[in-house]
């Protein structure tokens, strides 16, 4: 018994398989999106997926990857989510038009490494480079500081 199979990896056999499956994560995604936004809940990945089983008769729910593939349900996503529309808005930023109120003079040399990192964390990369030019900068000025007021405690 051999089967023959072109190399163009058809599988027609799988395309109604396929084609409910999107339904039905799309019928259940949107579903709970709107469940979400009535609730008052943000419409996040998490979420989504969470609340999902609820939905679901099946109790499965649908997984947050499934939102991300299904082009027409991360497209609902993207309309509904607060998260996603902050994340996109915050690209546009430009790294010279961040403003951040950092007070180097104030910093305490025992910090607690765990909320630090994670207040790092939380930060964007542009906000982080940021972050470190602005160090930069501090710790060239007062080494240079340093170094004058070195030399001229021996005039």
């Amino acid at each position: 018994m051999t089967h023959i199979f072109n190399s163009k990896n058809e599988r027609p056999w799988l395309t109604e398989n396929y084609k409910n499956r999107s339904d039905r994560a799309i019928r259940i995604g949107k579903e709970t999106i709107d469940r979400l936004i009535t609730k008052g809940i943000p419409v996040t990945f998490a979420n989504v997926a969470q609340s999902s089983k609820e939905v679901d008769i099946e109790g499965k729910g649908i997984h947050e990857n499934t939102i991300r593939s299904n082009v027409e349900l991360y497209k609902y996503y993207k309309q509904h989510s607060k998260t996603y529309k902050q994340r996109e808005n915050s690209k546009g930023i430009k790294p010279n038009s961040l403003k951040l109120d950092v007070n180097f003079q104030m910093l305490k040399a025992d910090h607690n490494l765990d909320n630090l990192h994670r207040k790092y964390m939380k930060l964007s990369k542009q906000e982080l480079v940021q972050r470190l030019i602005l160090a930069e900068q501090y710790i060239s000025e007062n080494q240079n500081k340093r170094v004058t007021d070195h030399f001229e405690s021996f005039k």
